[in-house]
């Protein structure tokens, strides 16, 4: 457990169960030492903290012989001197989430969207990353890793490794992870032989959101199950390939596929800019959601991402956006909050900001409370599906690499610090505690 031998066996000519207990945190890595030279060791399974992990479902694998050399290949043998890693556990009780900042708070889910394995800065790579989200934060969602392209890159080829390492860091750690998404439209997220395929679309597609389903149930609690497929402009419908080749069936027939493999996931609508500020958007997701209602299609909730701004749009017509959701007895989740203080399209020239002053840390606390507490008023206990913030660390923003903010610096985050920690925590996130506590 992060380097230090917390047990130690002498393995058996049969199947063993060993075990043990520890508060300590770390890399876990059942480690196999051939000291005879020529014996093959199988790892069936390791259960952390209640949750079974398969050896064989595990990337991090140094000692199975593989063409010729060790390591390599996900495999529960280990014939070489090495290790299978099983993820990685934080210190304190063994399952049990060990924060004591922004999520216990609250009595509904507070999220982070994390970079995974395989990204640029991915959260298993940054030791200050575990520590502030496990502070923090009780659910996560995968930026990208769990999107189509990533699992699904091959007709006939699913990658689940670096998801599974996410689920399992999430599970060790006491944390809910809310998957993020089946269906979306984004040309770089749809794999190439998705976008040329020629046979039953409907079929292939109805298999693919079943395959991914099952491959997580119970281990996700809630998933969008499409995303962004509104143009307010086109009639409602966002010319996808999703679209030219099933229509507007394409989403209703994803929900019900969802719901047959995992009947106890909650399952959400998600996109942007329907918070209020854009009407015409507004309309097009009501329209979507009160056909999916008349259908009886399964849809618990919608997703607002809430990329909104320091200023846009008003919290009033925030709450009247939310309350519409509320009215057709649906879950309302913020999915991917974040504030920047400078804005493009504000009548003030831009940038507004070119430093983190105190005046603006405590406009952009004071927005962040404001957005919080209208979610309080306006969604009702039972349908608070959670707030999700799209991002840790400032630096790490995808609103840094939009072409609409001109290269400018910004702030859109909770905290901020050195790029690998320790984060500090901005006046923001008080903001958002004093909003969940009533101050």
């Amino acid at each position: 457990m992060g380097g230090t031998a917390i047990g130690d066996f002498t393995l058996s000519t049969t199947m063993e169960d060993y075990t043990f207990e520890t508060n300590a945190g770390g890399d876990v890595k059942v480690v196999y030492d051939n000291d005879a030279g020529n014996a093959d060791v199988q790892i069936d399974y390791a259960v952390i903290n209640g949750v079974t992990l398969q050896a064989e479902d595990q990337p991090d694998n140094t000692g199975v012989w593989n063409s010729g050399q060790c390591g390599g290949i996900a495999s529960e043998w280990l014939q070489c001197s090495g290790h299978i890693g099983f993820g990685f556990l934080s210190p304190g009780e063994p399952g049990e989430s060990t924060g004591t900042g922004l999520f216990t708070h609250a009595d509904f889910p507070i999220g982070m969207a994390v970079s995974g394995p395989g990204e640029n800065r991915s959260f298993l790579d940054i030791a200050e990353k575990q520590v502030s989200i496990n502070e923090h934060f009780g659910e996560l969602t995968a930026g990208n890793i769990m999107k189509m392209s990533y699992l699904h890159p091959a007709e006939d080829r699913y990658n689940w490794d670096n998801a599974e390492q996410m689920l399992n860091w999430a599970n060790a750690n006491g944390k809910k992870v809310h998957g993020h998404t089946f269906i979306w439209h984004s040309d770089y997220q749809i794999p190439n032989w998705m976008k040329n395929y020629s046979g039953d679309f409907e079929a292939m597609l109805d298999e693919h959101v079943r395959t991914i389903a099952t491959r997580f149930k119970g281990r996700v609690v809630s998933w969008d199950v499409a995303n962004e497929v509104i143009n307010e402009a086109n009639n409602c419908w966002r010319d996808s390939v999703f679209y030219q080749k099933l229509g507007k069936d394409f989403v209703a027939n994803a929900f019900r596929v969802a719901n047959e493999a995992d009947p106890d996931v909650d399952l959400y609508y998600n996109d942007f800019d329907t918070e209020g500020g854009n009407t015409a958007k507004l309309s097009c997701l009501l329209e979507l959601v009160d056909e999916l209602q008349a259908a009886n299609v399964p849809i618990d909730g919608v997703g607002f991402q809430m990329h909104v701004q320091i200023d846009w749009p008003s919290t009033s017509a925030i709450a009247s956006a939310f309350q519409a959701i509320v009215d057709r007895g649906l879950k309302v989740k913020i999915t991917e909050l974040d504030i920047p203080l400078n804005n493009p399209w504000a009548s003030a020239p831009f940038p507004q900001y070119t430093a983190f002053t105190d005046a603006a840390a405590e406009r952009q606390k004071q927005r962040y409370k404001s957005i919080v507490q209208t979610y309080l008023d306006t969604v009702p206990a039972h349908l608070r599906g959670g707030i999700t913030v799209w991002g840790l660390w400032d630096g790490d923003s995808w609103l840094l690499e939009l072409g609409s903010r001109q290269g400018t610096a910004d702030w859109p985050l909770l905290f901020s610090g050195p790029a690998n920690g320790p984060y500090e925590a901005k006046p923001a996130l008080d903001g958002f505690i004093e909003a969940l506590d009533g101050q």
